[in-house]
C-alpha cells in the first residue's frame, strides 16, 4: 500500500473517530514534510516549524490555531504552502520510519505510533539545510 494510499485512509479514521483524530496535526505535518513535492520551501520550512512546536515547545494545536491564524490566512499570507511545480523541496526520500510504519489496529497504537513516526520525521528533517 502507498503512503498516498495509508494518509487517506488514516484521515478518514481521524475524522471518525475523535481517538484517532487526537494526533492528525501530527499525521499532517508529518506526511507533508516528508512528500516535499506537495510544498513550496515555504511551505516545508512551516511544516517543520508546525512539528518542532507540537513535539519540542509541546504546544497544543488550538493555540498553534490561535497564534498563527493570522499567519495562514490565504489573504494575509506572504507565502505559499502548496507547490504548482511538484518539484520536490527536499533531496532526501529514505525515512527511518514513514506513514507505513503506523498501525491503526486501535486508536491508543495510532496516536502512539503517529507521535513516534512525526518525532522522527522531525528529526531528521532537523538535519536538513534548504538554500535560498
Amino acid at each position: 500500500m502507498s503512503c498516498q494510499t495509508h494518509f487517506d485512509e488514516f484521515l478518514v479514521l481521524e475524522f471518525s473517530d475523535p481517538g484517532y483524530g487526537a494526533v492528525h496535526h501530527l499525521t499532517v505535518a508529518a506526511y507533508l514534510l516528508q512528500h516535499s513535492s506537495q510544498l513550496t520551501r515555504e511551505g516545508w520550512l512551516y511544516e517543520r516549524d508546525l512539528l518542532r512546536a507540537f513535539i519540542i515547545e509541546n504546544k497544543p494545536p488550538s493555540l498553534i490555531r490561535k497564534q498563527n491564524r493570522d499567519k495562514v490566512d490565504s489573504g494575509k499570507r506572504d507565502f505559499k504552502i502548496k507547490s504548482k511545480t511538484g518539484q520536490p523541496v527536499i533531496a532526501k526520500t529514505t525515512w527511518a520510519k514513514t506513514i507505513c510504519d503506523v498501525r491503526a489496529e486501535n486508536a491508543e497504537t495510532y496516536c502512539a505510533d503517529v507521535t513516534e513516526w512525526a518525532k522522527s520525521a522531525f528529526g531528521e528533517s532537523e538535519k536538513i539545510v534548504i538554500d535560498g
